[in-house]
Formats: structure tokens, sequence, C-alpha cells
């Protein structure tokens, strides 16, 4: 998962904190320097870190709760808000329909296969974007990237004889007649040098792009500023997209040295799948990872393959049936694995890693046993005794075993979502601090 080393550190010094019986200048300090230690595990510069910590420490002893919070929920908002104000801006690109995005970085920072990502990303906006492979140094590049616009359905230019990257880009532009959200994966190199560099500025001043993006290795962690900069220099960045968020703990180093560039981080790759494109907004962001969830991002997903909202909040609730279930089998392929889901909801940290996992090899067979039910033992699976068992089993061709291993998970899991949704303290908290997106779903 994306940033569990980080979410782990911080959310354990949270539920120290709780535990404390006396928030006192001692326990504050042995909860900061908790603070101090994760941050600095995930790369973040030190004096970064010193700073941030000394803000919490001061903030905490001098600035009264908010009416509704007590002493060590005022210390959790102000560590909320200063790790907000540490991963920087965020922002949300909306090019027009008609535009040209260069998409730039070293080789190896997956710069070709974010141009798909973000391609897909912006079809399921409704846009009409088309790839261009520009990339000629490597030679993969070209099949990578036409591979991927087979996959997504999406127009592709490119030249596997030419060597002119420029040329390439103005052929392909003529070949779309400048017409959809064009996204350009300019040639890369092994490491930054000053050829690249050209190359990229007299692409730049050539084609004239309605927007350029870098895209940065995550797990380069506070390298990632000095990249920026220089790319930078070429040419005027609009944003930046993180990519390999979901296997380096590096991340939160990352985002940090960002945040010092004019340029904000406008998404996050977060799995090898051509779906694994999130936009970044930090709050939201925060919110995840110090456990509070995001579930405006839930619901984002939700839309994009067409999930009923309803079931969506009646999951989250706990207040769901086998019918839910079912659905939530059909579209998990398409809105991730339950794992990504969960990584959206409140408290995420007090899920076992079993139930995250939830056994997905099993998942089709318990699609296989509810085609076998009645529509009255989906919706009240209580009816569900022996006799069904056996008949259930019998009709699917399985055991009974496996019939109750589908009712013990569903079980399992009500009891699981209904716990999460029982922390309404912190809920209320949240509201106050305005984290995660949690005003207007009643929480």
């Amino acid at each position: 998962m994306v940033f569990d080393k980080l979410r782990n550190g911080l959310q354990g010094a949270m539920n120290n904190l709780r535990k404390a019986a006396v928030l006192d200048k001692k326990t504050l300090k042995q909860y900061t320097k908790q603070v101090q230690k994760t941050l600095l595990s995930s790369d973040v510069e030190v004096q970064l870190v010193f700073d941030l910590s000394k803000k919490i420490q001061e903030r905490s002893l001098l600035e009264k709760p908010p009416g509704g919070l007590n002493r060590k929920e005022n210390v959790i908002r102000i560590t909320y808000e200063e790790i907000t104000n540490l991963v920087g801006e965020g922002g949300l690109l909306e090019p027009e329909e008609n535009s040209v995005i260069l998409m730039v970085g070293v080789q190896g920072s997956g710069k070709t296969t974010t141009s798909a990502k973000l391609a897909q990303y912006y079809k399921k906006k409704g846009y009409h974007p088309r790839l261009i492979c520009a990339d000629t140094f490597r030679p993969a590049a070209y099949e990578q990237l036409k591979q991927l616009s087979e996959e997504i359905h999406v127009p592709f230019y490119g030249d596997s004889q030419q060597k002119d990257s420029l040329k390439i880009i103005q052929e392909g532009l003529a070949e779309f007649n400048h017409k959809g959200l064009i996204i350009v994966d300019s040639e890369g190199r092994h490491k930054l040098n000053q050829k690249l560099m050209d190359q990229i500025n007299n692409i730049y001043t050539n084609i004239n792009p309605d927007h350029v993006l870098l895209v940065l290795d995550s797990t380069i962690g506070q390298q990632a500023g000095e990249q920026a900069k220089a790319f930078q220099e070429s040419s005027p960045l609009d944003g930046i997209v993180l990519s390999k968020m979901d296997g380096t703990a590096k991340g939160g180093g990352a985002l940090s040295a960002c945040s010092k560039v004019a340029a904000p981080v406008y998404f996050m790759g977060v799995g090898e799948h051509v779906g694994d494109l999130e936009s970044f907004d930090p709050q939201r962001f925060v919110s995840r990872v110090l456990g509070f969830g995001d579930l405006e991002g839930l619901l984002e997903k939700a839309q994009e393959v067409d999930v009923d909202e309803e079931s969506v909040k009646r999951m989250m609730k706990g207040d769901f049936n086998l019918n839910d279930v079912y659905q939530q089998i059909e579209q998990m392929n398409q809105m991730g694995s339950l794992d990504k889901i969960l990584d959206f909801l409140p408290f995420k940290a007090k899920v076992p890693e079993k139930e995250m996992q939830l056994q997905q090899e099993k998942m089709q067979q318990f699609k296989v046993l509810m085609d076998s039910m009645t529509l009255k033992e989906k919706e009240d699976p209580s009816l569900i005794k022996r006799s069904r068992i056996e008949r259930i089993a019998a009709g699917s061709g399985t055991a009974p075993e496996d019939v109750r291993e589908l009712l013990t998970y569903y079980k399992r899991m009500k009891k699981m979502m209904k716990s999460m949704g029982g922390g309404r303290k912190m809920q209320r908290m949240m509201r106050k601090m305005g984290a995660g997106g949690l005003q207007g779903f009643g929480l």
C-alpha cells in the first residue's frame, strides 16, 4: 500500500498520545519524537522535520483547543495542519480539450507508463486524448506506448525509424490535426545531462505546449527536488507527477522536496496498472495517512465505474447484505483491490492484514455460491441454516464448508465496517478540521 510505513508510524504516535494518562510537556515531547522518527524514515529533510516538530510543540502548548476538541485532539489537529503544509500544494489540472501536454523526465522515471495513465485518467473525464511517442532514446518506448494506447483505446502516433524527436511531435500534431488532448511522451536520458535539457528546451520552444508535466520517480526521495529544479530551468513546469508511490518508503521525502519548487504535484502513480493514477490533494492525502480516510475520493472512484453510491455508503456503515457483497466483487477489478478501497476508509490501520487481502482467489467462488442463493437469502443471510447450506453447496458444485466460509466472511466484514463507523468522537473532530472530505456524509 501507498505510504504504509509513514501511515503506521504516524498512527502509532497518535495512538500512544490518546492512551497517555495526561498531556504534559514530557508526553508531548515523546509524541513529537515519534513523529520525527517516522518522517525521517520517509526521507523527509532533517531541517524540515525539526521545524515541523517544533511548530507542533509550540502550537500545542500555546493554542487553545477549538470548541468541542480536547487537548489531545487539538495536538492531532495541529499535526494534520503542519504535515499538510509540509507536503506542499496540490492542484487540479483541467486542460482545454484541444491542447498539448508535454511529459518530461529522465529514463526510468515511469514517464511512458504515466503518459498512458494520464490519457486514461482524462478519457474517463470525457476528454478525447491522443498519445505521441517521441522518446527516441529508449528503443522499447515506442512499442510500450503503442500497446498501452491499444489497451485503453486511445489514438497513437509514433515513428520507430525516426530519430528526430521534434519532427515526430510535429508530424503527430499534424496527424491529429491539433485536435483532442494530445499527450507527448518526450525523450529521456539515463540521468540529468545538458543534452537532455537542450533537447527539452528545443521541443518546448518549437511546439509551445499548453502544459508541461515532469514525471519524477518518488523512490529517489529528496533528490526529486534537485531534478525538478533542473527541469524547471529548461522549460517552465506546470506541475509534477510522482510515480511509483506504491513501492517506496521515500515518498514523503519526494513530496516535501517538490514543495520547494514552484510547481504543484498534480498526480501520484500508485500502482502498475494503467488506472493506478490519483490526483493529489494535500488535505485528503494527509487525512488518509493519518487514518481518517478519504470518503470523497472513494465516491469518485465509485462514480468512475458506475457503482451505486448508496451501496457504497451501506458498505461503509456496515449495513449491507449479500447483494452488496456480490456487486462489490463484480466492481473490484475496476475500482482496484479491496486493499486499495480500504485505503480510502477511516481507521484503516485497525483493519487486520488478513481481512484486507480477503483471499482474492476466493472472490469468484463466492460469486458462484451467491448465484445459487435465492433473492431472500441474499437479502437476509440469517435465513441460511443447515438445509439451505447443503442446497446452495450442491447447486454451486462446492462443499458446505465453502458456504460457511462465505457467511463467516460476510459477518466479519459487517462487524469490521460497523466498528470503523463507531468512532463518532473522532469523526466530529475531523469535521471541525475539515479533513478527508468527511463533511456532507453525515459522519
